[in-house]
């Protein structure tokens, strides 16, 4: 599986979106683009939103979190490793995780919740092997937890301080997969959901925080 030449047998992994100078002056969200990196902040790859042309960008300015989009993940040498597609939606999202040649990994499944943000998380064959809780009153974390209760991992939004956030919101994830035992495809899910999350949740949903508008 290609997903193993980005994260391989690693046990943390960050993902920090970048921000483009577009969006921090003006609050207008071009297309996504993220740095994979080890614990010691060597790069291990590259994710990118499929660019579109004006019509993309009118969708995105329009739906924005709800927009339908295609992610694709490289390794540090610009070789595909995982495609992730979710189409447009009202209520709760669904991502499907690709490798290159289009072979189905699995799936990131948003459902209700009303304490929680939940989430399942399906193998290729449609097997929910593990579920996401993310409790309101810990904005920042989801934790992860195999239907067999056997294994855990962590997906949190982390703060590096400094201007940068001060002004714009990038986002920089942290996932802690603490038990040695996921499978590869399970581990690409588990990659894979924190870009879910990331669009659900912290895709600038209210509203803008552009420094040209930073006094509402």
């Amino acid at each position: 599986m290609m997903m193993n030449d980005l994260i391989g047998e690693r046990t943390k992994v960050f993902i920090r979106q970048r921000k483009e100078w577009t969006e921090i002056l003006v609050d207008w969200e071009t297309k996504n683009q993220y740095d994979v990196l080890d614990e010691q902040g060597q790069p291990l790859g590259t994710l990118a939103e499929k660019a579109g042309g004006w019509a993309t960008l009118l969708r995105r300015g329009i739906f924005r979190s709800h927009r339908a989009f295609e992610v694709y993940a490289f390794d540090r040498n610009g070789r595909p490793a995982l495609q992730l597609r979710r189409p447009f939606f009202f209520l709760f999202s669904n991502l499907e995780v690709n490798q290159p040649d289009g072979q189905l990994v699995g799936r990131v499944k948003r459902r209700f919740g009303l304490l929680y943000r939940r989430y399942d998380l399906l193998d290729a064959t449609g097997h929910c092997f593990a579920r996401i809780a993310g409790p309101l009153w810990r904005i920042w974390t989801f934790r992860v937890e195999a239907s067999d209760g056997g294994r855990r991992a962590t997906i949190a939004k982390k703060w590096s301080g400094g201007l940068g956030e001060i002004f714009t919101d990038t986002d920089t994830f942290l996932i802690n997969l603490e038990h040695p035992l996921w499978r590869p495809d399970e581990r690409g899910v588990i990659f894979s959901a924190a870009i879910s999350i990331d669009f659900d949740f912290f895709e600038n949903n209210q509203g803008s925080r552009g420094i040209l508008r930073w006094r509402d």
